[in-house]
């Protein structure tokens, strides 16, 4: 026996004694509907448990309703609250959102297997491999959150925080503070080439040392932790180590705790501070220094942006949208110790 047949559009329009325009008028939000009209219409869909055949509506409309985002960073912070910006956005749209995760070396594969869904356009959090994006075969409209633009091999739509901006302003902070240089520890997420050049920058600027900066194999707290140590062997080996940027917050964690191990007061013999203003991080004892756009505001900026594009198709892309890190200075960073005679 055949399972029963769900409630169609017709369906609606009968039980609301209006026409099958009518119903489809008020499910687009389509000005001109008169408000009895259109709560007659969404009474019957209510009582009748009416679904919208999005499939069917994409055969007619030749648009998916889907909007797609792919990101080879799934376990970062960060992509979830970009994820909670852009559902914020496209609710409003009608829109629904398609994910695909993958780690760096499964990008091209999760791209393909994204666009067999055929979205109308995409966002991508894919940091270092911007360029592999040109590869796509008839590719919708991309917007890129936190491209680095020297990876690019054609013209990409972008949105992000101003990771270069927060790392000068936080390297800028910790030299007016009286540090001689500011040691950096990087990593692969999203913005840390631009972040590299903001501390860099700001080094060079005040005519300080630029250290050789610590690169761990990972991100996370762990990493943070592993760079720690290895700062905290290079400080005993003589080498100026008071203050030390770190490139994301729960790196700046691990490093807090391999400080202590090391028997180095934080801030008192070494000042630490993150990138990213974590909700954790103003708990840390000491509060941590750090600086950040909001992720969920990019989120948001980039479906703004997108929407766009797909409202004016062919039109050249936009400048990068570059949304400002602000700075939270906390308890992690101070004056650098004072040297005896």
């Amino acid at each position: 026996m055949p399972p029963p047949r769900g409630p169609v559009m017709n369906d609606v329009a009968k039980l609301a004694g209006v026409s099958h325009q009518t119903v489809s008028r008020v499910l687009n939000a389509h000005p001109g509907v008169l408000p009895e009209t259109e709560a007659r219409v969404r009474a019957a869909i209510t009582e009748l448990g009416y679904r919208r055949n999005s499939s069917a509506r994409a055969l007619v409309t030749r648009r998916s309703g889907l909007v797609g985002v792919l990101t080879t960073v799934p376990d970062h912070p960060d992509t979830l609250r970009v994820l909670v910006g852009m559902e914020r956005a496209l609710g409003a749209s009608g829109r629904t959102l398609l994910y695909a995760g993958a780690a760096p070396e499964g990008l091209p594969a999760a791209a393909e297997r994204l666009l067999e869904h055929a979205p109308e356009g995409c966002v991508a959090l894919v940091p270092g491999q911007e360029g592999q994006l040109a590869d796509l075969h008839h590719p919708p409209p991309i917007v890129v959150v936190d491209a680095d633009p020297g990876t690019a091999r054609h013209p990409l739509a972008t949105v992000g925080t101003d990771h270069l901006g927060g790392a000068r302003a936080l390297t800028r902070h910790l030299l007016e503070l009286g540090h001689g240089t500011v040691h950096h520890v990087a990593d692969g997420s999203p913005g840390h080439t631009a972040r590299t050049r903001g501390w860099r920058g700001a080094l060079e600027e005040a005519g300080a040392r630029v250290p050789v900066p610590e690169i761990p194999a990972a991100t996370g707290a762990d990493a943070g932790h592993a760079a720690g140590l290895a700062l905290a062997g290079r400080r005993a080996a003589g080498e100026d180590v008071t203050a030390v940027l770190a490139a994301d917050d729960l790196l700046a964690l691990g490093l807090l705790r391999a400080f202590d191990e090391s028997g180095l007061r934080v801030p008192g013999q070494v000042s630490v501070a993150g990138f990213g203003d974590r909700p954790e991080a103003a708990h840390l004892i000491p509060a941590l220094t750090t600086a950040a756009g909001d992720p969920a505001e990019v989120g948001e900026a980039a479906v703004g942006l997108l929407l766009n594009l797909l409202a004016a198709p062919g039109r050249d892309p936009v400048a990068p949208l570059l949304l400002p890190a602000r700075l939270r200075v906390g308890g992690s960073t101070g004056p650098p110790p004072v040297r005896h005679r």
